[in-house]
């Protein structure tokens, strides 16, 4: 038998490979050539199974060091991303979403509610005009003015305040003593009427009745029974606009001289067609023009001292200059026999009122 029918070579040929075997028989039939180095991809497979096996079996040898190693080293804190991760932010978005909600709900609430109350606003009470007080009149009565006014209580209150200049003109036209008024609130539905006056500066008298006059010039068509002393009478005048100039000129002269005045008679010359007769609470006449009474008339005092020294009463005539001379004899024998007939009157009244007592 030849070697390669042994039972050795038997077993061996079982351990090789199928390419070993078919190496042999290559072998067999070429006897020249090399043998090649039995070097196949199953032997590196092989051999790569075996190096597998013995990673597996070191790698528990080396996650006992792992674990080993991470008892001693203290582990490191897990730092998450820089904007914090979404269960951190999730508290943030919570409240911005409400803030956003609250406003749109606010923003919603006031477009509704502020329409719903100006409605009931203005069906409401409030919105009607209650009363009205008036303030700072004087000479014309609350009543004449609020009805004059003509206010309307109980109707809307806006749209009479919006027109008040209207009531206010109306008031005017019809009152010649307002020279104006204003309307403000007083209260919530409430008016309050603040009126000016014209003052009245002087009297007119006619046909021996006396009229008061404005500070603008007008004539209260009323005549007064009484007249307050403080104030001047004006004689023989008829247009407001020479009435004016004369009152212009008035208020010009000092507080002295004007307190004196107690008469103003327009008595026109050929000449003078604005000559004045101004009679004083002294018993002086001073005759003077319209345009120069504030010039003239302040030297009065001055003068009536020089006719107090010569104890003498009569006329300032400032016409063309300043001078003055007694009265006329006959105008001082009629003061004598008029003060001697009031005088008679007088003790006849006394005398015949103890009769008319016993009466």
């Amino acid at each position: 038998m030849s070697n390669q029918d042994t039972p050795e070579n038997n077993e061996e040929s079982k351990k090789l490979t199928p390419w070993q075997l078919a190496n042999q028989e290559y072998l067999k039939q070429h006897p020249n050539e090399k043998e090649v180095p039995p070097e196949t991809e199953a032997d590196e497979e092989l051999v790569s199974d075996e190096e597998d096996l013995e990673n597996i079996e070191e790698e528990p040898e080396q996650l006992d060091d792992a674990e080993d190693l991470e008892e001693e080293v203290p582990k490191k804190k897990f730092k998450g991303p820089v904007n914090g991760s979404f269960l951190e932010r999730l508290p943030n978005v919570r409240h911005e979403r409400n803030r956003r909600l609250y406003r749109r709900s606010t923003t919603l609430i006031l477009l509704f509610s502020i329409p719903a109350l100006i409605l009931l606003y203005y069906v409401s009470p409030l919105s009607r005009l209650s009363s009205i007080s008036i303030e700072g009149n004087d000479q014309i009565s609350s009543e004449e003015i609020a009805e004059k006014l003509n206010f309307s209580i109980g109707n809307n209150l806006w749209s009479q305040y919006f027109h008040r200049d209207e009531h206010v003109d109306r008031l005017k036209k019809q009152e010649l003593r307002i020279e104006d008024a204003s309307v403000r609130f007083n209260g919530v539905n409430k008016f309050a009427i603040n009126v000016k006056e014209y003052k009245e500066v002087a009297y007119l008298e006619h046909d021996k009745e006396y009229s008061p006059i404005l500070a603008n010039g007008r004539v209260i068509p009323t005549s007064v029974e009484n007249t307050q002393g403080s104030l001047p009478i004006l004689e023989g005048f008829t247009g407001p606009k020479r009435i004016r100039a004369v009152l212009k000129q008035y208020d010009a002269l000092p507080e002295e001289v004007r307190q004196g005045v107690s008469q103003i008679k327009y008595a026109p010359t050929d000449e003078n067609k604005s000559l004045l007769q101004v009679f004083m609470n002294d018993g002086n006449q001073v005759i003077v023009a319209i345009q120069e009474m504030s010039q003239k008339m302040k030297y009065y005092p001055q003068v009536v001292e020089e006719m107090n020294v010569q104890e003498m009463k009569g006329i300032v005539d400032m016409e063309a200059g300043i001078y003055s001379y007694a009265y006329p004899e006959e105008s001082s024998s009629d003061n004598t026999e008029q003060s001697t007939n009031e005088s008679t009157t007088e003790s006849t009244a006394e005398e015949t009122s103890p009769s008319a007592e016993n009466d």
